[in-house]
């Protein structure tokens, strides 16, 4: 019972450091944030005249998204938080990596979670800058 109480305990304390430390880039002027929400989707209509099974799709998908998230910075010591962040996220969420590529210094990894019926939940992808180019961090999650 009390390992029981522990992992609750651990289970809730990463998930509001996790959101804290998200926070700490949306309020950061040394940080480019592009955050969306579900509200932003949850009014899209397709009127019955001119809506075909694709725009169908497509609304129902918008439809399930939680929120975007973008941030983007330059600052060292930022980007090292970032990259740090993003490890431990990847491995609290249990994403597994979708693809990784390398490019003139420039590293991204996609990271994925997918539910029981194998459709997206959560999507990461971490661009980790050097020198004087961007660190970029995308969080995307589904309902």
């Amino acid at each position: 019972m009390k390992n029981f109480l522990y992992t609750l305990v651990f289970v809730f304390c990463s998930s509001i450091i996790f959101a804290q430390s998200f926070k700490k880039f949306e309020n950061n002027k040394e940080v480019s944030s592009f955050v969306v929400h579900k509200n932003l989707f949850s009014d899209i209509e397709i009127s019955e005249k001119g809506g075909n099974s694709e725009e169908t799709k497509i609304v129902d998908f918008l439809k399930k998204i939680e929120f975007v998230k973008v941030f983007s910075t330059s600052n060292v010591s930022l980007r090292n938080d970032m990259k740090t962040i993003a490890k431990k996220y990847k491995k609290n969420k249990n994403l597994e990596q979708l693809m990784r590529f390398s490019e003139n210094g420039k590293e991204a990894s996609f990271l994925m979670k997918t539910n029981k019926k194998e459709e997206l939940e959560e999507l990461m992808i971490f661009v980790e800058g050097s020198g004087k180019s961007d660190s970029v961090l995308i969080l995307f999650s589904l309902s």
